[in-house]
């Protein structure tokens, strides 16, 4: 309402003269304010906008010079001189009439059909919005398809936003429409007064009086790109009903631009977007791209020290509006000749021509320094290494220039982003090239999930493409295998990953983005990119396949998985939703994934080849034996048993640990893990959930102090199978006086001379690595011989003892025996050793013998060369065993016929028997058969096994001195008589059923 009254009536009369004003509609009179003063001036009116008011819409479209003045004069009274708060609220509106068909005379201000639209719609409008306080003026735009959309601009002055949302739904429900406004002047935003300096700290507010949603920040920049503004590594969006706010942690290009705002009001669904805009001027600072032109300069066919090399040096930035102040140091080069500026579509470069002179001791460089219009600065050097006379280098090959030892030469990419290194080693050879070169649409889309990690976009808006667009660009592994490449695609993964982490707003893949994240994750662990993951050295924190594995886990954790199955060439991925009373069974590769727990969901993924990527810093003497499997839970915890398929078989007293990725220490860790043993061998059982593999050990368990047992022990034969061989030579003459007695100690002679042979090469070889290879093989082969020789001469032996005890009157001649022995003592084994060496690829290492052990192949069961050995001495063994037995019987056949011999005596009898021929007859060996049934990794049983075998055949030589010889009575009295000793005893007890047995005859 306007009320035009003379400037000297009081406004309380005023007021009165309001209330008293009789009208249809009653009348309240919220507000008085004087907004306008106007005088007359001859035949006209001059009026003056009282401070902080303006003229009216409708004075600006009828005089608009009037707008921008504070005075006017007005030459008609049609037009009204009034003045609004120049607090000015436009609003952009369009309304859909549902139903309305739309025509073409529509698109045409001046036909029938558009002006009789317009004058049934205005009226409308205008007859609810200017009900509203300091309304304006309200005009229709035009018509548009999509059934009829009328745009509209209203122009008001200090508006309430709920006010304003409960008329345009009041006009919703009356029009049978749908409305959508935009404002601006109902929000304020405040902008730090640019240009503001580069790097620094800034803060941009928006902020409203009344309380409604903050819904989005937009920024919009130089280079035509829009983004929604989000929290990230570089900005943080805090919101209240009153306020947001973006605090920049980094003013750089990326973040200078017009900067919007929008609240929608809490109070109405209708769609009402209240914004503010502003201007973000930031002084810039480039990067900057320097080098030189030849990058090495040649003085090396220079006959004159005195010459100079003419060089180019430029520094290329991103094209741009800021005006730099550009600056040139020099060291150890000429004076500048000149100084060029060229500009191309995307960038600008600045270039300056010099020589550098072919005498000089030291390296030239130069240096560029950008300073922006705050007098911030930043600058590029490039160093010049001369190839001077006496300089080493590496002469051209094909795109590679003469490049000076110790020094990387550096090319541009042609098919991609980035410069490929190529090293020159100090002996001038040129090493392999390191491309960074990453593919155009690799970069694009790197550069995008960047942008969303430090706060530019919406993961919601822009996941989707993101992974869509990787998908397509990792199909073609032909097209990514560089490490640059596939370093890339896992960067992308990995900025995804935290960028949706971080959201404010838990944004969950769907099914489509999560295949396509899947598909990409697949596609980077095809095996022909195998050596793009190891191809060079990661240079980051942590490994490129741990950031890797980091990505895909945290990407599924943050999908929507459901009871689905995802199958794909390297990943598979498994969901399971927990039912009352049961476990959650995955399955994935192979690999069964048991879960204990009240979760929601259990997510289970596994990946082939990952296992091979991940490293092993203190896992040098283990492999992984299994696909990488991950599991996680919607919340709580959990036990979980997993069932592996392992790569390979795990060959005998190997261990297998069960291992997780600690993320925190970057390496596999058994913590909480633990393996079913070798009778359950693939299944693991763990107390937390993470990422599992197993790791099989490369070298089997090693019990402690094994190896000192054994070389002491053997140290120990060695020792007494020499005395054996020197007390053979004294009491021969006085112990062989009989056919039976000479084979005997002929065969006695032979076992020990060859058990300490074999025990010599044993010792020899004990440590593989400082032995040359032929000589390994040599100890193999004898070892061989003379182990399986000794065990012939035990079966020689035990068959004479074996035909005395059956054939008491029958001898056997000197001649045959001794035939006979030898016969089967060397040539048998010869002819075994012989033909296992020509079958197994004439002693080929790994196939006759191993490097690691000097000893035979042992590749499962009955697999292997060591049968050859194993074979025929658990024959001779059984055969020994046997013979034992059967004296044993003898010696109890007399207790058996008479009463006469107390019991006692034929327990100790036997007992000496038993003792007397083990070590003789080979016996101990059985424990070596046990220790073939009892697997190392079993445990106590195994350990004990292995311990009674090294003890007793370590030291076999020592048992034998011990029994063949000083427990023999007439050895005993010989060497006593030799050594001219006083027999302390006269007489003893009568001598065991074995000593009476083989005593002379």
């Amino acid at each position: 309402m306007v009320l035009r009254t003379e400037a000297s009536i009081p406004e309380d009369i005023i007021d009165g003269i309001l209330k008293s004003f009789k009208m249809d509609n009653p009348v309240s009179v919220d507000t008085l304010k004087v907004t306008t003063d106007c005088a007359p001036l001859r035949n006209n009116t001059q009026c003056t906008c009282r401070p902080g008011h303006i003229w009216s819409v409708a004075v600006c479209q009828s005089s608009p010079n009037c707008c921008k003045q504070q005075n006017c004069t007005f030459e008609s009274i049609k037009t009204k001189p009034m003045c609004l708060p120049e607090t000015r609220v436009t609003v952009i509106g369009k309304l859909n009439i549902a139903g309305k068909v739309y025509f073409e005379s529509y698109s045409n201000p001046n036909s029938m059909e558009y002006k009789k639209l317009h004058d049934e719609l205005l009226p409308q409008l205008k007859r609810v919005y200017s009900t509203l306080n300091s309304f304006d003026d309200i005009y229709i735009t035009g018509f548009s398809r999509g059934s009829v959309n009328i745009a509209f601009e209203m122009n008001l002055n200090n508006i309430s936003a709920d006010d304003l949302a409960s008329k345009t739904a009041e006009l919703e429900k009356a029009l049978n429409s749908t409305f959508s406004l935009d404002t601006e002047g109902v929000v304020e935003i405040t902008v730090p007064e640019g240009p503001v300096k580069y790097d620094s700290i800034q803060t941009i507010l928006c902020q409203t009086k009344e309380d409604m949603k903050p819904i989005k920040w937009v920024l919009e920049r130089s280079d035509s790109k829009s983004f929604n503004v989000t929290t990230g590594t570089d900005a943080t969006v805090i919101s209240t009903s009153r306020k947001t706010t973006i605090l920049l942690r980094q003013a750089t290009e990326i973040w200078e631009g017009l900067y919007t705002c929008a609240f929608n009001p809490k109070s109405s669904n209708v769609t009402i977007n209240h914004r503010a805009s502003a201007t973000l001027d930031i002084a810039l600072l480039p990067q900057i791209d320097i080098s030189s032109t030849p990058q090495f300069p040649d003085c090396y066919n220079k006959y004159n020290p005195n010459d100079r090399v003419f060089v180019r040096v430029q520094c290329e930035i991103k094209n741009t509006t800021e005006n730099y102040t550009v600056t040139w140091n020099y060291t150890n080069t000429e004076t500048k000749l000149n100084e060029q500026k060229d500009v191309t579509g995307n960038a600008i470069i600045y270039r300056i021509d010099t020589t550098v002179s072919c005498n000089s001791l030291q390296e030239p460089d130069v240096t560029c320094t950008f300073m922006n219009i705050l007098s911030q600065e930043k600058n590029a050097t490039v160093n010049i290494p001369v190839i001077y006379s006496n300089s080493k280098f590496c002469p051209a090959e094909g795109a590679w220039s003469n490049a000076k030892a110790n020094f990387t030469a550096v090319l541009k990419c042609k098919n991609g982003v980035g410069k490929t290194q190529r090293q020159c080693s100090s002996d001038g050879v040129w090493e392999e090239e390191k491309s960074n070169c990453v593919n155009v649409d690799l970069h694009d889309i790197l550069i995008d999930s960047q942008n969303l990690g430090i706060g530019l976009g919406s993961v919601e808006t822009n996941s989707a493409n993101i992974f869509s667009r990787l998908k397509f660009s990792t199909d073609n592994s032909e097209s990514i295998n560089t490490y640059a490449n596939v370093n890339a695609s896992v960067s992308i993964l990995f900025t995804m990953n935290n960028a949706i982490n971080a959201s404010l707003t838990n944004y969950t893949l769907n099914k489509a983005q999560l295949q396509d994240a899947l598909i990409s994750s697949s596609n980077l662990l095809d095996s022909s990119l195998e050596k793009s993951w190891i191809s060079k050295p990661d240079q980051a924190n942590i490994s490129m396949a741990e950031r890797y594995l980091i990505s895909v886990e945290g990407l599924v954790e943050q999908s929507d998985v459901e009871n689905n199955t995802y199958q794909h060439t390297n990943i598979e991925l498994n969901g399971c939703e927990p039912q009352p009373e049961k476990h959650c069974v995955n399955k994935v590769f192979n690999v069964t994934v048991i879960m204990r727990t009240s979760s929601i969901m259990v997510k289970t993924i596994g990946f082939k080849s990952l296992n091979h990527y991940l490293p092993k810093p203190q896992q040098t003497d283990a492999d992984p034996n299994s696909i990488v499997v991950s599991t996680s839970i919607g919340q709580g915890s959990a036990d979980i048993s997993i069932d592996f398929q392992l790569i390979r078989e795990r060959p005998r007293n190997h261990k297998i640990q069960c291992v997780y990725w600690d993320f925190t220490k970057s390496q596999w860790s058994d913590e909480g893990c633990k393996w079913s043993g070798p009778d359950n061998e693939n299944h693991c059982e763990c107390t937390h959930l993470s990422s599992f593999t197993t790791l099989m050990s490369k070298k089997p368990d090693n019990l402690p102090y094994m190896k000192e047992i054994t070389y002491v022990g053997l140290g120990v034969s060695i020792v007494s199978l020499l005395s054996c061989l020197v007390i053979e030579c004294i009491v021969w003459k006085s112990v062989v006086k009989s056919s039976v007695s000479y084979c005997r100690h002929t065969a006695h002679i032979n076992i020990c001379l060859c058990l300490l042979i074999a025990d010599c090469s044993f010792l020899a070889s004990a440590f593989p690595k400082n032995i040359p290879e032929n000589w390994c093989q040599i100890f193999v082969v004898v070892k061989h011989l003379c182990y399986l020789s000794m065990f012939f001469w035990m079966l020689c032996l035990s068959i004479m003892v074996l035909q005395q005890m059956i054939f008491v009157f029958h001898q056997m001649s000197k001649k045959f025996c001794l035939g006979l022995c030898f016969f089967v003592g060397y040539c048998c084994p010869l002819l075994i050793v012989f033909i296992t060496f020509i079958t197994y690829n004439s002693g080929q290492k790994d196939y006759y013998y191993t490097r690691e052990t000097c000893w035979l192949v042992y590749e499962g069961s009955l697999k292997g060369s060591i049968f050859a050995f194993i074979l025929p001495v658990g024959t001779i063994v059984v055969v020994n065993v046997f013979c034992m037995l059967v004296v044993i019987i003898r010696l109890l056949r007399p207790s058996l016929e008479v009463n006469t011999k107390d019991e006692k005596e034929v327990a100790k009898g036997i007992l000496k028997a038993v003792i007397l021929l083990t070590p003789i007859f080979g016996g101990t060996w059985i424990f070596g058969f046990c220790v073939l049934i009892f697997d190392i990794t079993t445990g106590p049983i195994a350990y004990l096994v292995n311990y009674a075998f090294t003890l007793l055949n370590a030291f076999q030589g020592l048992f034998i001195l011990l029994t063949a010889y000083f427990g023999e009575k007439p050895i005993r009295v010989a060497l006593l008589k030799y050594f001219n000793l006083k027999q302390v005893q006269s007489a003893v007890s009568q001598s065991s059923k074995l000593a009476s047995t083989m005593k002379t005859k």
